[in-house]
């Protein structure tokens, strides 16, 4: 996933470490609570101008409509433009931005539309090259941002486009190259940082990762969507002491389910079982109908021995969440806690394999 002229779309994995141990999972149980705010990058928040004549007296209104978050206005005035001239890369541009949430199809005609006017138009270029991440057509979203990159070399939004396309494509020298030359253009962005950190974590990079993380936090300023990705990132390269901490900022700002949970794996990272435990059990009594929390809470209750409560707990994630990422653990795990409920012992492992 990519960034977007005006809009930021995170795709942060969140690999939670389960109680009791690592367990790897295809997909994150919940997506931060809060997404990070929709910030510059270094690029251009509304489209460049098609021509040296710049924008057209219908584009110019629509802007202004947009600034007022008057979005039927705004559709009105693109749409007049194109009336008008169904060449106008600007109107195309902010049409497809106002389209794509409801029609990706749509918003990539619209996108194109302005390329074919304007080759490596910078915002149409940004946008299409996050959709193309979006829905996985990566080779045409590194084509895509490597061209635009090249016309625009100062702009720090299509050179993390163009990094996530190579990171996402597994060229990770390439992306390295582009994330870092993101970083410095848009030094005092944490989105940057952020996004060059989980990719550094991804490569097991994982001081450099904290380094960039770091930052991420310094720049923050209290962003609650900020200071949550920092925390999950930070867990995921073994950072748990700095996981804590910065998760300990975000609950003061919002004591939210998902966030107690997040920072109850850290405590687990940092050996604070008692810690994680109250974390897990505040998550349940907060947000009862929070899945994940539930599910974490089995494994810290199964460490107690206490199997009753192991199997309400397991039960409980899958009611809420059928088809979770979590969904064949927690059935496993309360076939489990019946047998030992039961007193039946656990199976002995098997003889070891002879050496030859």
């Amino acid at each position: 996933m990519g960034f977007r002229a005006g809009v930021v779309v995170s795709g942060l994995a969140l690999a939670l470490v389960a109680c009791g141990g690592p367990e790897p999972v295809s997909e994150p149980p919940k997506a931060p609570p809060t997404l990070p705010p929709s910030l510059a990058l270094g690029g251009p928040k509304d489209p460049a101008p098609a021509a040296a004549k710049g924008p057209s007296p219908d584009v110019v209104k629509g802007k202004a409509a947009l600034d007022q978050g008057n979005e039927p206005a705004a559709r009105a005035a693109f749409e007049a433009a194109l009336a008008k001239d169904a060449n106008d890369a600007d109107a195309h541009a902010y049409l497809g931005g106002l389209t794509e949430k409801q029609d990706k199809a749509g918003a990539e005609k619209h996108y194109r539309a302005a390329l074919a006017t304007v080759p490596a138009h910078e915002a149409a270029s940004l946008n299409l090259s996050a959709l193309l991440l979006d829905t996985n057509r990566v080779d045409e979203a590194v084509s895509v941002a490597k061209t635009a990159s090249a016309a625009h070399p100062k702009s720090a939004a299509l050179r993390l486009n163009h990094g996530v396309a190579l990171a996402t494509k597994g060229s990770e020298a390439e992306a390295t190259a582009e994330l870092a030359e993101a970083t410095k253009l848009a030094a005092q962005d944490p989105l940057a940082h952020l996004t060059f950190g989980q990719w550094l974590g991804t490569w097991k990079k994982n001081d450099a990762a904290k380094e960039e993380l770091l930052k991420a936090e310094k720049l923050a300023n209290g962003d609650l969507g900020v200071l949550a990705s920092v925390g999950f990132e930070l867990k995921n390269v073994g950072a748990f002491a700095d996981c804590v901490r910065v998760l300990d900022g975000a609950i003061a700002k919002k004591d939210a389910a998902e966030l107690r949970t997040y920072r109850a794996l850290c405590k687990l990272g940092a050996q604070d079982k008692p810690g994680a435990q109250a974390d897990l059990e505040a998550a349940v009594a907060k947000d009862p109908k929070y899945g994940p929390a539930h599910f974490y809470l089995g494994g810290r209750y199964a460490e107690a021995g206490k199997w009753k409560e192991v199997i309400a707990a397991y039960e409980a994630y899958l009611k809420l969440e059928p088809e979770g990422p979590l969904r064949k653990m927690a059935e496993e795990r309360i076939k489990l806690a019946k047998e030992r409920k039961d007193g039946k012992a656990p199976p002995k492992p098997g003889p070891a394999p002879k050496k030859k």
